[in-house]
């Protein structure tokens, strides 16, 4: 079959769509943008010089295969996700973890002071500088996990982000009652005036707990960070031995046509 054989038996198929002059300037207009052209190429990279059928083509993007994701999404960003969900998780954790003595962030403790002179002194008291910390890196740890998702679109990372900042949401006023506001981008902010104002007790009762927000919060943190780490495990074995790195879960149908033309 020869070249012009195909482009006969391609455009023969088209030209029936349109007759007369608004048919002439539609296919007019088509080939003036390249349509034609590219549909001519598509059709006759199908075969061989000898008119048989090219059989490489699915070949040719195996490593190219949509997922739910329908994304291009890298092991290294997804890796990011996880590692920043997986800080998240733990620094909410640690807020919401029921201790009792020494050993927890809300009861008075031996606090060592050191004075301007160089000595030292002790008292019994609350330790606010170290629950102060504790809250900073979660606030860290959330603003981070949302910068880190950010153009990450795989459906699965998507939702559970979604179900993290919806706790967010329906504690946006209780978050603002200890000292943490919430941004128009669902971001967070610790006033540290404001936290250090606010009764032990009353920051006991609003952090600590498997229910509370922080413990809520912990959980969504989890199933982010594997969600993110089950793409990423995906989208690494799609590195392929001559060094293409087509993401497996990650090539949408537009791409795929695309990549004929």
């Amino acid at each position: 079959m020869s070249f012009f054989n195909y482009s006969s038996t391609l455009f023969s198929g088209m030209s029936s769509s349109g007759t007369g002059f608004s048919g002439l300037l539609g296919e007019y207009n088509q080939i003036r943008n390249g349509t034609y052209g590219r549909l001519l190429k598509a059709y006759y990279k199908k075969y061989n010089a000898d008119g048989s059928t090219k059989t490489d083509t699915t070949d040719k993007i195996t490593n190219k295969v949509k997922t739910s994701s329908d994304t291009v999404d890298t092991a290294k960003e997804l890796n990011t996700v996880k590692d920043s969900a997986t800080a998240l998780q733990n620094a909410a954790m640690k807020l919401a973890a029921v201790k009792t003595g020494s050993s927890s962030l809300y009861e008075k403790k031996t606090i060592v002071d050191t004075n301007e002179d160089g000595s030292t002194s002790t008292r019994t008291d609350y330790d606010y500088d170290t629950l102060v910390k504790s809250v900073q890196s979660f606030v860290s740890a959330y603003n981070d996990t949302l910068e880190s998702v950010g153009s990450i679109e795989a459906s699965s990372v998507q939702q559970k982000t979604q179900w993290l900042t919806q706790v967010t949401g329906q504690y946006t006023d209780d978050l603002a009652g200890v000292g943490i506001s919430v941004d128009k981008d669902g971001r967070l902010a610790l006033d540290e005036k404001a936290f250090r104002a606010k009764d032990m007790t009353e920051l006991q009762e609003f952090f600590e707990g498997t229910n509370s927000a922080l413990g809520q919060l912990a959980r969504k943190a989890s199933g982010l960070a594997g969600a993110a780490e089950l793409q990423a495990t995906k989208a690494a074995s799609a590195y392929t031995a001559g060094g293409n790195n087509y993401p497996t879960n990650a090539m949408n149908s537009g791409t795929l046509f695309d990549s004929l033309f």
